[in-house]
């Protein structure tokens, strides 16, 4: 083994299927192969998700706070442990509240803070990580809160996976700007993503390290060949334009199906959104689609642990985002040999798509020239299989995971030597 093993202690949010938990639970999977210890820590209650969990990893949870007997059931089928941690009462509560406040002077500290941080500090106090990761704000904060409690200390590092003022409202920002800079690291998963942390949060340019995510490729092709339900991915006449994200302002789906009305009038396609959504949301798309003319040919799906058999058959993905931190599924797209059309969403796509070499890039929120891009995609030829296998290789998660192992080791022992000092 490279350098020793490692005992890593990640930190979650709900498992419900999105972009950074399919990149930790990613990472997770590849440390667990590489022999490395890995410890899955959920602050909160559990999502839908039931795949993916690492073989062989441990999952903790807040007393109170556990997993549902199918997450269980499933976590026994992956061989993966689960233990429920004891969280002290409210003398506790106010030690920590004390403790925060005097560490960083000046933020607003909740209650839910101080909880969070004790669920660390106990887990960094019974598992005896190494070092910790974490990838979204409230994770990232309860990671940093946590780590500064425990005794013995660890380290922790950050991660930004979206643009942080898009993404962040002022008061978090606020939060931000003094929580950060504690870390003992932080990674950007974009270039921009980086400067905006640099210039915005205040960070030392030293400690922000641009790793971009990748993905198992091999793997997604292979579940990329599993059947698919859906009638429309059966009907070589008709092409289907695929979406996969969440319900979000983000992600802008009202401009996407504005915009395939439009090229609906110039060619034949079928629209299908894929993700977990309100029948509310469901419903305000579906009058944009009867006030385009296209409500027969606009079809919602629910979240899918397996969305690639349908990026595979689908001829056309598009990402409509008013901003990204990566763009996770284009890159997962690629793999499975589907053109790609993106906005040129703050800060991911660009990066994703060479700059309009591997897809095309169009303004956010202008649905004529989205309208165009889809027009133009459809009538071009589906992506050579070695146009494939060039983004399978350039996207493998190998190269991420290298750069992930070697900044764990970094911090580890920058950590034990500050330490013995």
């Amino acid at each position: 083994m490279r350098g020793g093993e490692l005992r890593v202690g990640i930190v979650l949010s709900p498992l419900v299927g999105g972009g950074v938990e399919r990149v930790l639970l990613g990472l997770a999977n590849a440390l667990v192969e590489r022999g490395h210890e890995v410890d899955l820590l959920l602050l909160r209650p559990i999502g839908r998700r039931r795949a993916g969990m690492p073989p062989r990893a441990r999952l903790f949870y807040p007393k109170g706070r556990g997993p549902d007997g199918k997450f269980l059931r499933a976590c026994r089928q992956s061989n993966v442990q689960v233990a429920a941690l004891d969280v002290a009462g409210p003398l506790a509560m106010l030690r920590a509240y004390n403790a925060l406040a005097r560490r960083y002077p000046g933020v607003r500290i909740r209650a839910g803070n101080v909880f969070n941080a004790l669920v660390v500090a106990r887990y960094i106090r019974e598992a005896r990580p190494q070092l910790l990761l974490a990838a979204e704000h409230r994770e990232n904060v309860a990671a940093a809160y946590g780590a500064g409690l425990a005794l013995p200390s660890v380290p922790a590092i950050l991660g930004l996976h979206c643009s942080v003022p898009h993404a962040y409202p002022e008061d978090w920002l606020a939060k931000a700007r003094k929580v950060y800079p504690t870390a003992s690291a932080v990674v950007a998963v974009s270039a921009g993503i980086r400067t905006e942390a640099e210039q915005l949060l205040g960070l030392d340019s030293r400690r922000v390290h641009c790793i971009r995510s990748g993905r198992p490729s091999a793997k997604i092709w292979r579940w990329s060949s599993a059947d698919v339900p859906h009638p429309w991915f059966r009907d070589a006449d008709v092409p289907v334009v695929l979406t996969v994200g969440k319900a979000a302002e983000q992600k802008d789906h009202a401009t996407l199906v504005e915009a395939f009305a439009m090229a609906r009038r110039r060619c034949r396609a079928r629209l299908v959104i894929m993700g977990d959504s309100s029948k509310r949301y469901r419903a305000r798309l579906l009058s944009l689609a009867r006030l385009g003319g296209v409500a027969g040919d606009v079809a919602f799906l629910d979240y899918d642990d397996n969305p690639y058999r349908y990026m595979r058959r689908a001829r056309l993905f598009v990402l409509s985002s008013r901003f990204e931190g990566y763009g996770l599924v284009l890159v997962e797209a690629l793999v499975c040999g589907t053109r790609a059309v993106s906005t040129d969403a703050p800060h991911g796509p660009a990066e994703v798509l060479d700059g309009g070499k591997r897809g095309v890039l169009v303004p956010v929120g202008s649905p004529a020239e989205l309208a165009a891009a889809i027009v133009q995609e459809l009538a071009a030829p589906a992506l050579s299989a070695a146009a494939r296998e060039r983004y399978a290789k350039e996207f493998d998660e190998n190269r991420s995971v290298d750069a992930y192992e070697a900044l764990f080791r970094q911090v580890v022992q920058q950590h034990g030597s500050t330490t013995r000092t």
